[in-house]
């Protein structure tokens, strides 16, 4: 009876791998891709127009004869089930608000168009390459910190309830000569700063961002200020936390100013606050750039 069991689950195994077989010989071959490699993404502008050339382009984004292929963090080797010379465009892609699962095409920067000869195997390299803003853009406010913008300082000022000041700084500085240094300590403990001016037409309906360059110690808190027929309305965006190096980020505002339809002015601010157990906090800002399209 052993013996039987023994025979059948042989018959059993032979006819498992003849149907297996079988099946892969009634397949056609999977199709062999051709291979884009993309190495990075920089960036290029005019800098007295349109401000710093920063950037932090993580991702490209690929459009293959005008139809979406995918979005790959770089650097990338893309597969394409195509062959011969096709038109290939390339996005620069971005971690919205810092955050890693909210990649975006940003759609500020131009794509990158080449041709490529497509060849199943073969992997066809694109080196780094740059991008530039688009055409009119708004450049509602960029502030450096390089040189005085309001008769007499920078574009920031403390506010009434802050007990700290804000100073530039020479010695931490990402581009250029200065940068903004945000301190507090026991004896100061809180800082909040905004744009000095009334403040600034945001259209609604569009895409508006806050580019800056920071390095921090501890976390802190950047948002708008609505101006509305009834006064002021502050709207906390973004809690930013510790960065030892200096770090490019993409704030995204659209939303917020769709969301506060009745304001008609906004303003930029930032509060830092000391952490609990710390003796000092700090904050260094640079190439603070509001831009839409």
């Amino acid at each position: 009876m052993i013996q039987m069991k023994r025979v059948l689950l042989k018959i059993l195994f032979v006819a498992v791998v003849i149907t297996g077989s079988g099946s892969n010989l009634s397949n056609p071959d999977e199709p062999i891709p051709a291979y884009l490699e993309v190495k990075g993404i920089s960036v290029s502008s005019n800098y007295t127009t349109q401000g710093t050339a920063s950037s932090n382009v993580k991702d490209v984004w690929v459009y293959v004869g005008g139809s979406y292929l995918g979005t790959f963090e770089l650097p990338a080797r893309i597969p394409i089930l195509l062959e011969g010379k096709h038109k290939i465009s390339l996005g620069a892609g971005i971690k919205a608000n810092g955050i890693s699962s909210t990649s975006e095409f940003y759609n500020l920067y131009k794509f990158h168009d080449i041709e490529v000869d497509l060849i199943p195997g073969k992997i066809a390299v694109v080196d780094t390459f740059t991008v530039s803003y688009f055409p009119a853009l708004q450049y509602t406010w960029f502030e450096d910190f390089e040189q005085d913008t309001s008769g007499g300082g920078i574009s920031l000022d403390t506010t009434g309830i802050s007990l700290a000041e804000i100073f530039t700084d020479s010695v931490e500085v990402f581009e250029g000569k200065r940068s903004l240094r945000m301190l507090v300590d026991t004896a100061r403990n809180f800082l909040e700063c905004r744009t000095i001016n009334s403040g600034y037409t945001l259209p609604k309906g569009r895409d508006v961002y806050l580019e800056m360059d920071y390095k921090c110690s501890d976390p802190f808190i950047m948002g708008l200020i609505g101006v509305t027929i009834n006064g002021e309305r502050l709207i906390p965006i973004i809690r930013l936390n510790p960065k030892s190096d200096w770090n490019k980020i993409y704030v995204r505002l659209g939303p917020y100013v769709n969301f506060n339809f009745d304001a008609y002015l906004f303003k930029v601010y930032f509060r830092l606050a000391l952490n609990a157990g710390k003796t000092e906090s700090v904050v260094y800002l640079d190439n603070l750039k509001l831009i839409s399209n």
